[in-house]
């Protein structure tokens, strides 16, 4: 009988032990484990030796594994790709960006083709795909129209192009509303001259409601009374208005006017503006964030942007960097009211601070769940502040708290690329990119690790980041 005893008392501790394991087990799978990176892939195709950058990237919203990536090419001619991926980001396959027949070659293209650049992706709530970009012409390589194509088959074929707007248009975006409309923003100028804006140029909105075939004449954005203003991004708020936020660069005349000397000592602002009348007008701009401190100079017409997105329940979260630590930091903003105040500003990588190393150009996206993702350059690895990395900083607390994730899995050298002046460095391109869903993020950057200081080569590579949020 004790026997007995005994083996249904070692029985009942295995049962117990099971019991533990499974709810164990069943909370591991609830939180979804740890987040996990998946294979760096290059998206843009292999061979030449090109100078890809600034990628942005969308994702279908009724195929998931289906993605969208753009980006520009700046070597050996100016130029760009779409790349469209049907199976999470594994593969991509690369199209060129239409233009008419007949249209002027661009002066910068070895081999004298038209030049479509600078390009933006979003996907309709129907699935359509809207593909933004400028043509270059002439010896200057400047916008010499505006143009929209869509696609109905998620990237493959492009359709012919419809032109949105004429000349000097920079700095192009797209966002597209729940109803379908399709916003677009740009900075208009007025003249140009050598790397240089000669008179007005301010941020400009235009809009479609009839699936891209007709647009709005443009309206202003930014406030009349900031001189200097750029890197617009719009967003679709939860409850379908359009949100603006972009830079007002105060009293910067030496990278707007093409001067000598070092970066602009005057601080920089990020101003946010709406529309809750469907694009027609925009309410006064609320500058929150006037501590901006730059640590390089800049091409005037490529700014790095900062970035903006919309979250559940009328939340907007700002990211940008500044070095108010000494070095460049990733800082973010909340707000809970459609912009009118916000947060005070949460610091998000966590390596020490004031380390020397640099954290810059971040792009924030926000998951169904509410979940908060910024994916950002990072050169913490490198004491020399050379070497970088891209990171993923993550947050389930409203972005209060983040938790930050390597995501390249080789450093690559940020002084390898095309330099415009040895004031300017290499460009790294004007922005990240990112898309986040339920448990699972995508992120796009510029990468050097193929090339070198003496053939200038930047690729594009992406991954997926699995495993997120709880």
């Amino acid at each position: 009988m004790a026997k007995r005893n005994r083996n249904l008392g070692a029985l009942a501790a295995i049962v117990v032990g099971l019991v533990v394991l499974a709810g164990a087990l069943a909370v591991l799978l609830s939180r979804g484990g740890d987040p996990e990176v998946g294979p760096n892939v290059a998206v843009n195709p292999p061979g030449i030796i090109t100078a890809n950058n600034s990628p942005t990237v969308a994702r279908h919203p009724d195929r998931p594994e289906h993605l969208v990536a753009a980006h520009r090419i700046d070597r050996p001619g100016f130029s760009a790709l779409v790349e469209w991926s049907d199976d999470g980001g594994t593969t991509w396959t690369a199209v060129t960006p239409p233009l008419p027949e007949g249209t002027e070659p661009c002066a910068a293209s070895p081999s004298a083709t038209p030049c479509p650049f600078g390009p933006d992706v979003a996907f309709g709530p129907d699935g359509t795909l809207y593909v933004l970009y400028v043509e270059l012409q002439g010896q200057g390589n400047t916008p010499a129209r505006l143009w929209l194509s869509t696609s109905s088959d998620g990237g493959r074929t492009l359709a012919a192009p419809v032109q949105v707007a004429g000349e000097l248009t920079f700095q192009a975006r797209v966002a597209v509303a729940p109803d379908g409309t399709v916003h677009l923003t740009w900075l208009q100028a007025d003249n140009v001259a050598l790397n240089r804006l000669v008179g007005p140029a301010p941020v400009v909105a235009s809009r479609s409601t009839d699936g891209g075939q007709t647009f709005s004449e443009p309206v202003p954005i930014s406030d009349p009374a900031r001189e200097r203003v750029g890197a617009a991004s719009p967003v679709i708020d939860s409850d379908g208005n359009l949100v603006v936020l972009y830079q007002d660069f105060t009293g910067d005349r030496r990278d707007f006017e093409n001067l000598e000397g070092p970066p602009a000592e005057e601080p920089f602002a990020l101003v946010v503006t709406r529309s809750d009348d469907g694009g027609q007008s925009f309410s006064p701009g609320v500058e929150f964030e006037s501590g901006i401190v730059a640590t390089k100079r800049f091409l005037v017409f490529l700014p790095e942007h900062p970035s903006l997105a919309a979250g559940p329940n009328g939340t907007l979260y700002a990211a940008w960097h500044g070095s108010s630590n000494g070095d460049d930091d990733v800082f973010l903003r909340r707000s809970e009211d459609g912009g009118a105040t916000w947060s005070e500003a949460v610091r998000v990588n966590d390596n020490p601070v004031g380390d020397g190393t640099h954290q810059y150009l971040p792009k924030v996206a926000v998951a169904p769940s509410g979940r908060v993702d910024v994916v950002f350059y990072d050169r913490r690895l490198d004491p020399a502040n050379v070497m970088t990395d891209v990171y993923l900083a993550t947050s389930d607390d409203e972005a209060a708290s983040f938790t930050n994730l390597r995501v390249s899995s080789e450093s690559f050298d940020s002084s390898v690329g095309p330099v415009f002046d040895d004031s300017y460095g290499a460009d790294f391109g004007t922005r990240i990119g990112l898309d986040s869903v339920d448990a699972e993020a995508y992120a796009v950057w510029t990468d050097t690790r193929l090339g070198s200081l003496d053939d200038g080569r930047q690729d594009i590579f992406g991954a997926p980041i699995d495993g997120l949020g709880s």
